[in-house]
């Protein structure tokens, strides 16, 4: 019985381990959606956008949201 608990202890451990680095990439992941506790657009202004990205962001913009939709969408930019 006591082998069976050191290893219980050990199961758990590990298993706090994998569900503490993943916690982590998703507070990462929140941070960056989410700067301060509030939305993005909240914090970076539209015209930081339009300045990378030009008359492509507004193409990609009207192709990837539908404004009646209540949810969030990401939309992924790349260079």
């Amino acid at each position: 019985m006591n082998g069976l608990d050191r290893l219980e202890k050990r199961l758990l451990k590990a298993q706090k381990r994998k569900f503490s680095d993943s916690i982590q990439r998703l507070m990462a992941l929140w941070n960056e959606l989410f700067p301060g506790g509030s939305l993005q657009e909240r914090g970076v202004n539209f015209s930081q956008f339009y300045m990378l990205w030009d008359q492509a962001l507004m193409d990609r913009l009207k192709s990837d949201l539908d404004p009646l939709l209540q949810q969030f969408s990401i939309v992924v930019l790349e260079d």
